[in-house]
């Protein structure tokens, strides 16, 4: 077991380095308006994702003080539910592969950000039990950052604009002048919400049976 968690964190730490050097080199190849990198969920939920990994890679050689709240299995699932919005965000939405327009390999940056890095956090999910107990009420909890994000985008859209005159929405979904009407975005974004709260309840019900199958833990 204990092998098994060096070579997990050496693969963390090797992934986090390529995933830091993809987020710098999208950040740097902006000429202007360079907030707008963080402005995008596709980059926060990365950040995201290259801290946790980076702090798992270093724990499984040096026990941190925050061993638990790394490990913590909520927080595992949480980082999978937000990388996976990135990628079905991309691949339903803004880039339909029904459409045939879901390029992956298209850049680096397309590859590692909207797919790789989601890729990678499922393969976590899977291999690393995680620590404590999880509840079906927290399935609402893992969306809070998301809903939040999402309402001040719409609020900031509303409110500012770029330096092209276009309203600053950091996608066109999150745009209600791009809906017929208020009703339909409205329905549009609550069936988001719905979908992906299921979504994380299904993650966390999966999460217990890999654990009782596969790491013999009962809760």
């Amino acid at each position: 077991m204990k092998n098994k968690n060096l070579l997990l964190g050496f693969c963390a730490l090797i992934y986090a380095m390529l995933l830091a050097f993809m987020l710098i080199s999208n950040f740097t190849a902006r000429e202007a308006e360079h907030w707008r990198f963080f402005y995008a969920f596709t980059q926060q939920s990365n950040i995201i994702a290259l801290i946790w990994l980076i702090l798992y890679g270093l724990n499984s050689f040096v026990k941190l003080p925050i061993d638990r709240f790394i490990n913590n299995r909520l927080l595992i699932t949480a980082i999978t539910v937000y990388t996976s919005i990135t990628f079905f965000i991309v691949v339903f939405v803004l880039n339909p592969v029904l459409a045939g327009q879901w390029q992956p390999l298209e850049s680096s940056s397309e590859f590692f950000l909207h797919n790789a890095t989601p890729i990678v956090m499922w393969l976590f999910f899977f291999l690393v039990p995680g620590l404590g107990k999880t509840k079906p009420i927290q399935a609402l909890y893992i969306l809070i950052y998301p809903i939040i994000y999402l309402f001040c985008n719409i609020a900031i859209g509303m409110n500012f604009t770029y330096l092209d005159g276009k309203p600053a929405f950091a996608y066109g979904f999150t745009n209600p002048a791009n809906y017929s009407n208020i009703l339909f975005f409205a329905g549009f974004i609550l069936a988001l919400i719905g979908i992906f709260a299921l979504f994380g309840l299904a993650l966390m019900q999966l999460k217990k049976k890999i654990n009782r199958d596969y790491f013999e833990i009962i809760e």
